[in-house]
């Protein structure tokens, strides 16, 4: 499952393993300037969870939290 949010594109798709759904977050950026290339970041094994609704929703949240706190430490410098 993709979303757009910040000029990011968060995966929240969950691995499923042992029964259970395993909370992760993909982002990836593509600059619109063509010198400078992608930017991929992976946040692995967030959490488990009994539901893959539940281990969407948290990677999902996990990420545009990510993303706010890059953005605001990046406008401060």
């Amino acid at each position: 499952m993709e979303h757009q949010y910040g000029g990011w594109i968060i995966d929240a798709t969950p691995d499923f393993s042992l029964g259970k759904f395993f909370a992760h977050a993909r982002l990836t950026r593509s600059s619109p300037d063509s010198d400078v290339g992608v930017q991929k970041h992976i946040e692995r094994d967030l959490a488990w969870f009994d539901t893959e609704a539940e281990a969407i929703h948290v990677a999902h949240q996990w990420a545009l939290a990510w993303i706010d706190m890059r953005e605001s430490s990046a406008a401060t410098t």
